[in-house]
């Protein structure tokens, strides 16, 4: 009988890997998708986001947030940085498609000058897309 090593490494890491470090929500509003980033992006501001990219005619919209709460012990770390990534997109039935992606990264001043490392996604990514959900999402 002949052993497999590299087929069980492989299922070894695939069974010891972290899973996705993002978190993404759905929603189905009945409002257009135009009338959905548009509600999104006013949200936003009320979170205290900042808006860094727009795009009107994709109706995708990418906003981030500096974390100064978040301390590591590395001394190259500067500070965690929480972004959104918003689109919405009418869906194949007809109905507006609206999704929302967060992502946590840490931020590092390193010899080759400043680096980012995705993290998990904070709770407040994540408090943060469920408001945009609750109040632009609702059908």
């Amino acid at each position: 009988m002949r052993s497999h090593p590299i087929l069980a490494t492989l299922l070894l890491v695939g069974a010891c890997g972290g899973g996705t470090y993002f978190t993404t929500l759905n929603a189905s509003p009945s409002a257009s998708p135009s009338d959905a980033i548009a509600c999104a992006r006013s949200k936003l501001k009320e979170l205290s986001y900042r808006q860094t990219s727009f795009d009107e005619i994709g109706n995708r919209v990418t906003a981030s947030k500096a974390d100064h709460s978040v301390s590591h012990p590395d001394p190259q770390f500067r500070q965690n940085s929480d972004r959104l990534e918003i689109e919405a997109a009418a869906g194949a039935d007809g109905r507006t498609a609206l999704t929302v992606v967060g992502h946590t990264f840490a931020e590092y001043f390193t010899q080759r000058g400043p680096t980012e490392v995705e993290e998990h996604a904070s709770t407040a990514v994540k408090q943060a897309a469920e408001a945009i959900v609750q109040s632009c999402g609702q059908a």
